[in-house]
C-alpha cells in the first residue's frame, strides 16, 4: 500500500497567494472578453490561472513524501548440517526420509502464512529451494558459523525461528553453546549415539621439519571401540608402497600409539601414509588413514644476532629466533665480543650499527662485503649519515633529537609471507615505541610490514620494512623498543606468537637466499589447508638485481599422479599473483618461466596441501549440545520422528507478521512529470485559442 503527499519548505498557507496571483493574471487577461463563448473563456481563464499558480508554487520549494508500507512475514531459517559425518554415520534412508519429510513440513509453514528459508554448510546455498539432494560434503562442523550464517541475512527481516538439522558434532569456531543468537534456536537431533565397532586412526604425531641423514620418529594414535584382542595391521607407506609394517594387538584401553621410526636421506618435501588396515565387520574405513607431510632439510640457517651494547631487544629476539629449529643464532655484543666468522652467515641481524660510538663498523663492512642479507634495527645510538649510506630501502633526512610514541599498524598489502588471523588484532593492542622523528624517505622497491599510528591517527611512516631489490635483500626496524611487544603479547596472551612468527618469517625470508636469481616464484605458505586459497607470488629482477614488473609467467602445476595444469599470470606491483583456488589433498610442484630482458629463465618449487580429516574421527552423535542449544533458547529437542511436533510447536509460537513502513522524499523541481503537467496546461491553453480564431 502506498500513499503520496505533497509538502512544502516554507508556510503551505502561501499556496493561496500562488493561486490569487494565478487568477489575478487569468483576469487581466480575459476581462476583455474576445472572439469565445462565455463558457470557453472561462476555460481558458481557468487554464491560465492553473498554470501560473502551479509556477509560483515551485518559489514554496515543495517536495513529495511517498509512504509505502508492506508486510513481512516470520521467517524460519532451516539450517543443515551437511557436514560429512552426518553423512557417514547417519544411515542413509534415515537422512533421505528427513529431508523429504522437512521439505514437505517448509511447504506446510508456507501455506499457512510463514516463509521459510534454507541453508547449509555449502558456499552460496542460502537461497536452497529444497534439501533432497543436497551432499553431505563440508570438511569440518562449525555450528555456530551455520546459525550465524541462518540468522545474518534476516536479522532485521522479522526472523522468527531457526531450526538447526545436526549431529552435534562441532569441531571448528567457537562453541555455540556459549553464544547468544537473534533468534530461538529449535534442534533436530540426526546421527546416532550407540557406539559401532570402529577403528579410529586420530592423529600422528611428527617433527615437520627435519635433517637430512638422520632418522625421526613418527607415532600413531588409535582408537578403538568392539575390537579389544583383535590383531590389526599398522602400515607406513610413501608412494603407495609399504616401507614399514606393525601388527598390533588391541588392548582393551581405547587408545594406544605405535611407533615408526623413518630415515630420509635427501632433501625436501616428503609424504606419507598411515594406513590401519580394515577388520571383517568394522563400520567405516574412512577413518583409518592419515596423511603426512613433512620437510627434509639439508641443516640450519646460520643467523648473527650483534648488538653495539647490551639491550634487552637482543633477549626478546633471540627468545623469538629460538622457536623455529630451522635457525642457528650466533649473539654477539661489541664492545665485548665479535662475530666468529668461522662460517658463512646465511643472515644477520644489527642492533644499533652502524653508531655513534663505531662499534661494529668492521663487522658491517665484512658482512656487505660477504653479501649478507642484514636486519637493521635503529634506535637512538644509530649513525643515521653511515646509514643512510647504506641504501637499505629507507632513509631519514634531517634527523631529529625529537621522538615520536608510535604504535605498529600491520599492513595487510604485504603478501611475502602469510600472518595469523590474530595478527592483526594483536599488533594493534601492542604498546606504542619510541621512533626517531624526521623525514623518512622509503626507496623504490621497498615493501612496508608494519607502518605507524600516532595516537588514533594512523600515517603512512614506515615502521619496518623489506627491500629485496639490492644486491642482498635487506630489513629495517625503526625503533629499539621493540622487546615491550613480546612483553606485552606474553602478558596479555600467555605466548609471543605474532611477535614470534613476526620475526622469524622476516629472518628467513632474508635467509633464503636467491642467489641472484633473476626469477623468483614462491607460494605464500608451504602447507595449505585443502579448504585454503592457494596462492603464488613472484618477483623478477633486471641484471643489476632491481625488481621490474609487467612480465607474464607461465607456471606449470604437477601434482603427485603427474597431473599436469597450465597456467599465467601478469607481474605487477602489488598484485595478487597466480590464484590458484583450493586444491585437493597432496605434494605439488611447479616450474614457472618467464621472459626478462630478451632471456627466458626458470624457478621450480613445492608446496603441500593438506586434508584436516576432522568430520570421520567422531563416530558419535553429540545430542547434548543440542540440548544445551535448545535449553537457552527455552525451546526443546526434537528427533526426526517428531517433524510434526516441530511444526506444530512452530505454529503455536503465534510468530507475528510485521507492518514496515518505508518513506521517500523528493523535491519536486527535480521530478518530470510536474513540468510534463505544466507544459500540458500551456499547450491546452495555446490550442484552444488557436482553434478559436486567436492567440
Amino acid at each position: 500500500m502506498q500513499s503520496l503527499q505533497i509538502h512544502t519548505v516554507h508556510s503551505p498557507w502561501f499556496a493561496l497567494l500562488c493561486l490569487a496571483a494565478g487568477i489575478g493574471v487569468a483576469w487581466l487577461m480575459y476581462r476583455r472578453g474576445g472572439p469565445w463563448p462565455t463558457g470557453l473563456r472561462w476555460l481558458l481563464a481557468s487554464l491560465r490561472a492553473l498554470l501560473v499558480a502551479l509556477v509560483l508554487f515551485l518559489l514554496l520549494e515543495p517536495y513529495t513524501r511517498r509512504i509505502r508500507q508492506e508486510e513481512i512475514k516470520p521467517k524460519v531459517v532451516l539450517a543443515l548440517d551437511n557436514s560429512q559425518s552426518v553423512g557417514l554415520f547417519t544411515p542413509k534412508p534415515q537422512i533421505t526420509a528427513t529431508l523429504q519429510a522437512l521439505d514437505q513440513m517448509a511447504e506446510r509453514l508456507t501455506a499457512k502464512g510463514l516463509e521459510v528459508k534454507r541453508t547449509s554448510f555449502q558456499a552460496g546455498d542460502s537461497s536452497l529451494q529444497t534439501f533432497s539432494n543436497i551432499p553431505f560434503t563440508a570438511q569440518t562442523s562449525n555450528l555456530h558459523a551455520l546459525l550465524e550464517k541462518g540468522i545474518t541475512p534476516y536479522r532485521d527481516q522479522n526472523l522468527a525461528a531457526v531450526v538447526l538439522l545436526s549431529d552435534g558434532i562441532h569441531n571448528q569456531g567457537p562453541t555455540p553453546t556459549f553464544q547468544l543468537y537473534d533468534a530461538p534456536v529449535y534442534p533436530v537431533a540426526l546421527g546416532d549415539t550407540i557406539p559401532k565397532p570402529d577403528i579410529v586412526l586420530e592423529e600422528v604425531q611428527y617433527n615437520k621439519i627435519n635433517y637430512s641423514g638422520t632418522s625421526f620418529p613418527l607415532v600413531a594414535t588409535i582408537r578403538q571401540a568392539g575390537f579389544t584382542g583383535s590383531s590389526v595391521q599398522v602400515l607406513l607407506q610413501e608412494n603407495g608402497k609399504t616401507i614399514q609394517r606393525r601388527t598390533l594387538s588391541l588392548p582393551r584401553k581405547a587408545t594406544v600409539e605405535v611407533p615408526f621410526q623413518v630415515s630420509a636421506a635427501q632433501p625436501g618435501k616428503k609424504h606419507y601414509e598411515v594406513v590401519v588396515q580394515p577388520l571383517p565387520k568394522e563400520f567405516t574405513a574412512v577413518n583409518n588413514r592419515r596423511h603426512v607431510y613433512l620437510d627434509v632439510i639439508k641443516g640450519k640457517l646460520k643467523v648473527l644476532l650483534a648488538a653495539a651494547a647490551p639491550h634487552p631487544d637482543i633477549k626478546a629476539l633471540r627468545s623469538a629466533l629460538r622457536t623455529n629449529p630451522l635457525l642457528d643464532v650466533e649473539i654477539v655484543l661489541g664492545p665485548f665480543q665479535s662475530p666468529a666468522f668461522k662460517t658463512p652467515y646465511d643472515a644477520a641481524i644489527l642492533h644499533q650499527i652502524p653508531n655513534t660510538g663505531n662499534v661494529g663498523t668492521d663487522w658491517l663492512r665484512r658482512l656487505r662485503s660477504a653479501k649478507v642479507p642484514t636486519f637493521y634495527i635503529l634506535g637512538a645510538q644509530t649513525d643515521f649519515s653511515a646509514f643512510n649510506q647504506l641504501q637499505a630501502g629507507v632513509q631519514l633526512n634531517n634527523p631529529s633529537p625529537q621522538f615520536d610514541e608510535v604504535q605498529p599498524v600491520l599492513n595487510n598489502a604485504f603478501q611475502r609471507f602469510s600472518t595469523e588471523p590474530l595478527a592483526l588484532g594483536r599488533i594493534k593492542a601492542w604498546p606504542p615505541t619510541a621512533v626517531t622523528f624526521g623525514d623518512w624517505r622509503v626507496a623504490p622497491g621497498t615493501e612496508v610490514i608494519l607502518r605507524q599510528q600516532v595516537g588514533a591517527v594512523s600515517s603512512s611512516k614506515p615502521l619496518l620494512l623489506y627491500k629485496s631489490s639490492m644486491p642482498v635483500p635487506s630489513a629495517v626496524l625503526l625503533t629499539d623498543g621493540s622487546w615491550q611487544w613480546r612483553l606485552t603479547e606474553a602478558s596479555d596472551h600467555g605466548s609471543a606468537q605474532i611477535y614470534d612468527a613476526l620475526m622469524t618469517h622476516l629472518v628467513q625470508l632474508l635467509a633464503n637466499r636467491r642467489n641472484e636469481k633473476r626469477l623468483h616464484v614462491f607460494p605464500v605458505k608451504d602447507a595449505f589447508e585443502v579448504s585454503e586459497a592457494v596462492a603464488l607470488q613472484a618477483d623478477v629482477f633486471n641484471a643489476v638485481q632491481e625488481e621490474i614488473f609487467g612480465q607474464q609467467i607461465a607456471v606449470t602445476l604437477t601434482h603427485e599422479g603427474s597431473k599436469q595444469t597450465q597456467h599465467r599470470f601478469r607481474h605487477e606491483q602489488g598484485g595478487e599473483g597466480l590464484r590458484l583456488g583450493n586444491l585437493p589433498v597432496g605434494l605439488y610442484r611447479y616450474t614457472a618461466t618467464a621472459n626478462v630482458e630478451g632471456q627466458t629463465f626458470k624457478d621450480t618449487g613445492e608446496f603441500l596441501v593438506q586434508e584436516q580429516n576432522l568430520e570421520s574421527l567422531i563416530a558419535l552423535a553429540d545430542h547434548s549440545l543440542l540440548q544445551q542449544l535448545a535449553e537457552r533458547s527455552e525451546t526443546r529437542l526434537f528427533y526426526p520422528n517428531q517433524l510434526t511436533q516441530l511444526e506444530k510447536a512452530l505454529l503455536e509460537a503465534n510468530f507475528k507478521t510485521i507492518l514496515r513502513s518505508h518513506q521517500e522524499e523528493k523535491d519536486l523541481l527535480e521530478q518530470y512529470w510536474y513540468y510534463f503537467l505544466l507544459l500540458g496546461l500551456a499547450c491546452a491553453e495555446w490550442a484552444l485559442r488557436r482553434f478559436y480564431g486567436s492567440l
